[in-house]
Order: structure tokens, then sequence, then C-alpha cells
């Protein structure tokens, strides 16, 4: 039996068995995106964060790929309460396309990361443009900037109250970046948008421009982020098993058939013996498959 025929036979019953999955209950969901390849092409990827399920893995990441996937939840729109996304707007047009009415939910990692970017942005410019001898304290100080406050040992304390010390726009970005943080510790969503306006007007009136674009971001995607008070859900478990899918990827050396391994996610937690042809990958064992993922799902290519 040739390996294209076996590819073909697990692909029939992955596909067959998707289809039977019970989507009418599905409640909380998450949305990213993984490289599948080299050269910027994306894979989009929709997990269900209640039983850890993947529901979806689709070529592209724009609204294409998404609106057919959400199109299967529609059985489940009473229930479906909320959806984490980053601030990619394909997502984002897509869900409001088939659900305008759900709550859509910035989680704080991907708005912290954009004031991480900001003060990096920041450093570098300031770094090319003071003396030689400053310069390089600040280019150094890149990891001291970004570790946040309130993790710091003493000795990096010490060295990051030197540094504000000796740029004063540099102490201001990170100021801006701090008091972001802030905003996940308040006790309401009216409190963290009381925060977070203020957080903008400031701003928006610096000269800090890499931080005037972020408060205009902000301000565009503040009822996403404070929607996380009220569904504190996030990306967090789903960018996790996009590294099991890249493993198993890797383990099965590229996958040729990229509509094949788009099946595979799917199945990850499943074990081997309760996937379509699991038996038969068993009964062959290491010596005739090489690795598991060569022979059944994830398997052939």
């Amino acid at each position: 039996m040739g390996w294209d025929l076996v590819k073909d036979a697990f692909k029939t019953h992955l596909t067959r068995w998707l289809k039977r999955r019970l989507l009418r209950t599905v409640r909380l969901i998450a949305v990213d995106e993984f490289a599948a390849h080299k050269g910027h092409r994306y894979m989009t990827v929709a997990l269900d964060l209640e039983t850890g399920q993947i529901l979806r893995v689709a070529q592209g990441r724009d609204a294409g790929p998404l609106i057919p996937f959400l199109r299967t939840l529609e059985p489940a729109g009473p229930h479906l309460d909320a959806v984490a996304l980053d601030m990619w707007p394909a997502y984002r047009l897509a869900v409001q396309a088939v659900f305008p009415r759900l709550t859509i939910v910035h989680d704080p990692f991907h708005t912290v990361a954009l004031g991480n970017r900001a003060i990096d942005g920041t450093r570098r410019e300031l770094s090319h443009a003071t003396n030689i001898p400053t310069r390089k304290v600040i280019k150094e100080s890149r990891f001291l900037l970004l570790g946040g406050g309130e993790t710091l040992p003493d000795t990096a304390r010490s060295r990051l109250d030197d540094l504000m010390a000796l740029n004063q726009p540099l102490y201001e970005a990170y100021l801006f970046e701090e008091d972001l943080r802030q905003l996940w510790h308040q006790p309401s969503a009216d409190a963290a948008g009381r925060v977070l306006f203020a957080w903008i007007a400031r701003a928006q009136a610096t000269t800090l421009h890499h931080f005037a674009t972020l408060a205009a971001t902000l301000e565009a995607h503040a009822l996403q982020v404070l929607s996380w008070f009220e569904h504190p859900i996030s990306t967090g478990p789903l960018e996790r098993l996009n590294n099991k899918i890249k493993v198993l990827k890797r383990q099965a050396y590229g996958f040729r058939d990229l509509d094949y391994f788009e099946l595979h996610p799917s199945f990850i937690h499943e074990a081997p013996s309760s996937l379509p042809g699991g038996t038969l990958v068993e009964e062959l064992g290491p010596s005739r498959c090489g690795v598991l993922t060569h022979c059944g799902p994830p398997g052939a290519r």
C-alpha cells in the first residue's frame, strides 16, 4: 500500500471526524496565527478556551479563512460569549462580520507588548541622539527597561535609577510603560477606563511619538481592552499550543500537503489509539514508521 493512499485515507477520516465535533456549546474562543513557512506564510488557529480543544486550523491570516469557521459556530450564537484576539484588524473584521455583537477581548499580554515596543523604540532613538558614553549605557538597557519594575531585583533597581537620572525622556517613557501596566490592577472596568483614558490623554500630549502613536491605537481599541474585565480571557493558551504545532511540523519534516496539515492540530491532544487508524499505527511501531507522526495522525505528509 502506497503512502499517498494511506495519507488520503487518514485525510478522509480526519475530515469526517472533525465535522462531527459538537460546536453548539462553545462559549469562549481564542484566535491567533503562527508561521507555517518562512516568507510570511501564516496559518490561523481557533481554540475552545474551556475545553482546550483546537477547533480549526486554516491557511492565511486574513478574514477569508476565519469567516467560514465562524459560520460553523452560528448554532452556538446564543451561548458564544467572547473571543480573545490580538489587534490584527483582519480577525476583528471577520468576527464583526459574522457576530457583530460578540465581545472581543484584547488581553493584557498583547497590550503590554505594545507598550514594550514603544519604550524600546524610544530607547533606540535616544541612544542614537546622545553622546557616545551615554549612548552605550542606553543601548545596554533594553532588558532592564522591558523587565517590568515590579519584578526587578535590588541591584537592577539601582541600575535603573541611575539610568533614569541620566536621561529625562527615557525616564518619561519608562513611566508611561509602567503606568500602563497598572491598568490591569484596577478593581473594575469603570476604574480601569478612567485610568486608560487618563493615560491616553497624557500620551497624546507627549513629544515621545512612539507613545503618542500607541495612545491612538489604544483609543481605537479601548472597548476591547476593557472587555478583559468582563471576560478575563487570553490568547496565551493558544500561544503555547502554537509551539506544539511547530514541533509537530518539525517531527514530520514539514508537510507538503497544507490541507492535510490543517487537520492534524485539531487532534493534537488525542491518544493515538483513539484516532482513526491509531491501532494500525501502534501495530506498525517505530521500526516501520520512523516516528509516530509519519504513520498516523499526525502522520504521512
